[in-house]
């Protein structure tokens, strides 16, 4: 035989035999790894949890969960997509102290022996309300506290939901004081109760698993990253899960404290994750949630826990448009130290009355989210306008004057006063006996910063944009699709493996 040949033929044998125990050893890694996750022990169980996206307490979804002791022996700095969804679903239904709500129920099912809670009946402002569990895990040596805490986010009993919405847009110390590189209001917020929740570990070795959506998330995290300090050796791992929570740090601060053990899921086309701006971050590893797959498998998913946001098809221009509104409020406020720093507006109206007005941004922005949430459900004063926006014109065309006049250097505030008359009439009428939940010069605070951020003039001379304003008014449910309970619950069910 040609010794090419024979040569060719040992070669291709010493090939396909290393190529079979790469594949062996693959296999047997394989078995291996699903060995391992599949040791864990399991609670398999329903949880219950109202959908935020419905606009009243009506839709109560009921879910199923899975949940495993085991998820705490890990290193807690490593993602657990499985402990995620368990986290969501925590989050989402521990939102009132009924001691016979679905998040008592919940973690009850899930083997905790104590439950308790904190915040709901006070009215407190500046702290936060949540819900807690304790369970003994491990054995041996290795036997400890595990102490389960979920902030509150959202609620349908108004006092509860209401008196902490403030804190979302109370960036700075109004005295002017710092805090540290971080979000003043949350920082506080967690100073207040940090104590009290370090408390609950007793004098063991403790681990604990925090959670919280939205605000919530935002609280979760800046107490994940201080309770460390709080508990010294007598900590065993912090498992901190956020999802959709705003900025809660500068950068610098951020990034100094390390803390891997945050995770913190964002969508990208939802606002409240981008916001505050100026550089602002979390605590902690970000993990887009927010992906191709579990856009394609969104509806699907939806669909099978009962939710009404089964039927939306959100438009794909909502990320552009938040991005857009962002770019705006960054040119508008540059500067962190702009948003609470005092303003003077004064005016002339067209009746040739005075106006003085001393405020700032910040100010502005509180006022705001006391009106967004004093109706009967978030949003009321978006749904009031967007049922009357055929009457808007008027003073569409007055706020597009101001804003012109701003980008040329000249004082715009007549124009955003006579914007805010027309528009103030228009919710009056929308209110009827009632009354407006807003008084025209809160309207004209927060005017006179929307109106730059959500009107556009165009470099040509052309017609004012007035597209963001029409989709913060008339789109307000497909602006904020990703950051309700059912699509977050959704996306993380399409990521964790079922059980």
């Amino acid at each position: 035989m040609d010794q090419t040949l024979v040569k060719g033929a040992a070669m291709m044998k010493g090939f396909m035999k290393r190529k079979l125990l790469c594949v062996t050893i693959t296999v047997l890694f394989s078995v291996l790894l699903c060995s391992c996750g599949n040791s864990y022990e399991y609670i398999n169980g329903n949880v219950d949890w109202y959908s935020t996206y419905s606009e009243t307490k009506g839709t109560l979804i009921h879910d199923t969960f899975y949940y495993s002791d085991d998820w705490f022996g890990t290193n807690p700095s490593k993602e657990n997509g499985e402990l995620a969804l368990a986290s969501m679903q925590l989050a989402a239904s521990a939102v009132t102290d009924e001691d016979n709500g679905a998040g008592a129920a919940f973690l009850r099912s899930m083997g905790f022996e104590e439950v308790g809670f904190s915040g709901f009946a006070d009215a407190d402002s500046d702290g936060f309300s949540y819900t807690w569990g304790r369970k003994t895990v491990g054995s041996g040596s290795d036997e400890c506290s595990l102490i389960a805490v979920a902030v509150q986010s959202a609620s349908f009993d108004m006092n509860i939901r209401n008196k902490g919405w403030k804190q979302n847009f109370t960036v700075n110390d109004p005295q002017g004081g710092d805090f540290d590189g971080e979000h003043y209001a949350y920082a506080r917020a967690v100073e207040k109760e940090i104590d009290g929740i370090a408390a609950l570990a007793g004098a063991g070795n403790v681990k604990f698993w925090i959670t919280g959506q939205s605000r919530g998330g935002a609280l979760t995290n800046i107490l994940a990253a201080k309770l460390p300090d709080k508990l010294g050796d007598r900590n065993k791992g912090i498992f901190a899960y956020t999802f959709e929570a705003p900025a809660t740090a500068d950068a610098d601060t951020a990034g100094k404290a390390g803390c891997k053990y945050i995770h913190n899921y964002v969508c990208n086309d939802d606002i409240v994750t981008m916001i505050p701006v100026w550089g602002m971050t979390r605590y902690g590893v970000t993990h887009d949630l927010r992906t191709k797959k579990t856009d394609s498998g969104l509806t699907d998913e939806l669909s099978k826990l009962g939710s009404e946001a089964a039927d939306l098809k959100p438009r794909i221009v909502a990320e552009k448009s938040a991005q857009r509104i962002i770019a705006n409020f960054e040119a508008k406020i540059p500067e962190r130290a702009d948003y609470s720093a005092a303003r003077t507006a004064d005016w002339a109206d067209s009746k040739g009355e005075n106006h003085k007005i001393t405020y700032s941004y910040q100010e502005a922005f509180t006022d705001l989210m006391n009106v967004i949430f004093s109706g009967d459900e978030s949003g009321s004063i978006l749904k009031a306008l967007a049922a009357k926006k055929n009457d808007l014109a008027e003073a569409e065309d007055h706020l597009a004057q101001g804003v012109i006049q701003e980008k040329s250097g000249k004082d715009p505030y007549a124009e955003y006063w006579e914007g805010s008359v027309c528009m103030y009439e228009v919710l009056k009428e929308a209110s009827g006996d009632e009354g407006p939940v807003i008084d025209k010069e809160t309207l004209f605070k927060i005017l006179s910063l929307a109106a730059p951020v959500l009107i556009e003039i165009p470099e040509d001379g052309s017609e004012p944009d007035l597209e963001l304003l029409t989709d913060v008014i008339g789109y307000n449910k497909e602006l904020t699709y990703s950051h309700q309970f059912d699509t977050l619950i959704a996306r993380l069910k399409i990521l964790a493996p079922a059980r």
